[in-house]
């Protein structure tokens, strides 16, 4: 499939400027009186001294000499270039802020409805980098490129218009910062960056995706020394490729500054050289003096202030466009299973499993034709060795999933039918692979119950066997829970996901490997104290563990499919 232009994938994130325009349109105009500022102080400030020079030649001229209007006319552009850039540099991070927290916000909103198979598609770091870096490098496109490109192209316009317009003699050279902005570097900048800034980018993810696994893995790979090496090994040489392409990149930026700063004193030069023979010559005397000769020059001069950040911009331009890929392919991933934004409402809370048929892209069918009926308030124990298909009918029935074939009913409705905030608040479950998120333990839990009291809390955390620990810890309730539950021993961090399901109070909660890591008393306690909590509502067990079974009203024992 033949890849979409650079235009072709910015232009949708151009659009997006149109829901800040008030923002960007104020740090416009703050650029403009900027650049008109330093333009016109340099300018006036070299016509001004030239014609006092001037008028110093004789006490008739020095005394007949308007001081008051250029001197005014430098004061103001001082002030307007001090107070106008202030404001400028606020305005444009204010507006850049809201336009990539914006940006984050829609990928955030497209990424959730994503199963998590669909996002185990990438990894760790890969999805990270997308998220931040990626979104970062987009702030390349609007202050430091559109903004500052509009701005030059305006004020060198209208600075080529001015010359024209005073020294017709000086005009083509007057207009040559304006081909540089709209032309030269652009095209120059595009052509050196195409290749390398892609490339940096993706060095760069790979270097943080290597630095992730060291992180993550890192009480693992201590206790193998030739593993840890290895690792380390490919860290480093990521770290390499990508300083080697960094560096290769600064080079070219350094060049192409320096060519445009060449460019334009040459520019400089070319006006004082053909100025000076206009002077020099009588027949060129009537067409230039040298007070705007002066100013023109610096004019040139002045001009490499609207020019220096375009160099480094279109440089990275090919870059950003590329992380505006990356983020189409995340953002455009359709979501699997998808859901209605409007769904049916359940006649009853029964289970009802059809004929269900499921195997995982490129692996073996796990579910071959499965039928079970599980009415609304049974306990359901599922047993089974590894690989048989208890997780994964827990993610079909919890609809993480869809059937290949088969149907899945709740309540005799099917449940694709279902909305997603209704089916989540029909099902509740908790995985086998607990997670939490970086926050105190209390946050955690109020995630499946917001308005969930501190009393709440404890009373579940007592349900799970988790509430006396948790009082010995200092803060308790508010006790900070590192990133991903690090802080957490596998089987607490079990336990909380545990009890954020109980909290959700659904109809139907799906515990898998509820019993992980515990030794018998303490399995039998568990099993014992959560059914009895759930008495009246529909509890469906997984574990491959055979303690407390009697608590059931159930047991069915899953083997894996054959062939």
């Amino acid at each position: 499939m033949r890849q979409r232009s650079d235009a072709a994938v910015l232009l949708p994130y151009i659009r997006r400027m149109s829901g800040r325009m008030f923002w960007l349109l104020g740090s416009l105009i703050l650029m403009l009186a900027t650049l008109a500022g330093s333009m016109g102080l340099l300018s006036l400030s070299g016509g001004f001294l030239t014609a006092t020079a001037i008028a110093g030649l004789s006490p008739v001229t020095a005394m007949a000499f308007n001081f008051f209007l250029p001197g005014s006319g430098v004061r103001f552009f001082a002030i307007l270039r001090t107070a106008s850039r202030w404001g400028e540099r606020v305005v444009t991070h204010e507006a850049t802020f809201r336009l990539i927290a914006g940006l984050r916000l829609w990928l955030y909103r497209r990424i959730s409805p994503l199963a998590p198979s669909q996002l185990g598609r990438w990894h760790g770091g890969e999805l990270l980098n997308r998220l931040i870096r990626d979104v970062d490098a987009l702030d390349n496109l609007y202050p430091r490129l559109l903004l500052p490109m509009v701005a030059a192209g305006f004020m060198l316009g209208l600075a080529g218009l001015l010359a024209t317009f005073m020294l017709p003699a000086l005009a083509p050279i007057a207009w040559l910062p304006f081909i540089l902005a709209m032309l030269v570097i652009p095209l120059t900048g595009w052509l050196l960056g195409r290749y390398i800034a892609p490339a940096r980018l993706t060095r760069h993810a790979a270097l943080r995706r290597s630095l992730l696994d060291c992180s993550d893995g890192l009480d693992d790979l201590i206790l193998h020394t030739v593993a840890w090496q290895r690792q380390l090994d490919r860290t480093l040489a990521a770290s390499q490729a990508w300083l080697a392409l960094q560096m290769q990149f600064a080079l070219r930026g350094a060049w192409l500054q320096a060519g445009t700063q060449m460019a334009v004193g040459l520019s400089a030069w070319a006006a004082f050289g053909l100025g000076a023979a206009l002077l020099a010559d009588d027949t060129g005397a009537g067409q230039i003096d040298g007070p705007w000769l002066a100013a023109i020059i610096l004019l040139c001069l002045g001009s490499m202030e609207a020019l220096q950040q375009l160099p480094t911009a279109w440089l990275e331009l090919p870059g950003t466009a590329a992380a505006a890929r990356r983020l189409d392919e995340l953002a455009c991933t359709t979501p699997r299973p998808a859901f209605p934004e409007q769904g049916a409402k359940p006649d009853g809370y029964d289970l009802q499993v059809r004929a269900v048929t499921f195997k995982w892209p490129n692996g073996p069918a796990v579910l071959d034709g499965l039928s079970l009926d599980i009415p609304y308030g049974m306990h359901l124990a599922l047993l089974g060795p590894s690989g048989c298909g208890k997780s994964t009918l827990s993610q079909l029935l919890a609809r993480l999933e869809d059937p290949d074939s088969g149907d899945i009913l709740l309540g005799r409705i099917p449940l694709q039918a279902f909305d997603e905030s209704t089916l989540r608040h029909l099902i509740a479950c908790a995985p086998q692979d607990a997670w939490a998120q970086t926050a105190t333990l209390a946050d955690n839990l109020r995630l499946a119950a917001p308005d969930a009291s501190d009393a709440d809390l404890h009373a579940v955390l007592t349900l799970v066997g988790l509430d006396e620990t948790v009082r010995t810890w200092q803060d308790g309730l508010e006790t900070w829970v590192a990133e991903g539950g690090a802080s957490l021993s596998g089987g607490q961090r079990k336990r909380l996901a545990m009890a954020r399901t109980l909290l959700r109070n659904a109809p139907i909660t799906i515990l898998d490997e509820p019993t992980e890591g515990l030794d018998t008393p303490a399995a039998q306690a568990l099993t014992t104290r959560i059914s009895q909590h759930l008495r009246g509502r529909t509890l469906i067990w997984i574990t491959h563990r055979t303690i407390g079974l009697d608590a059931f009203d159930r047991t069915l024992t899953m083997t894996p499919v054959q062939g």
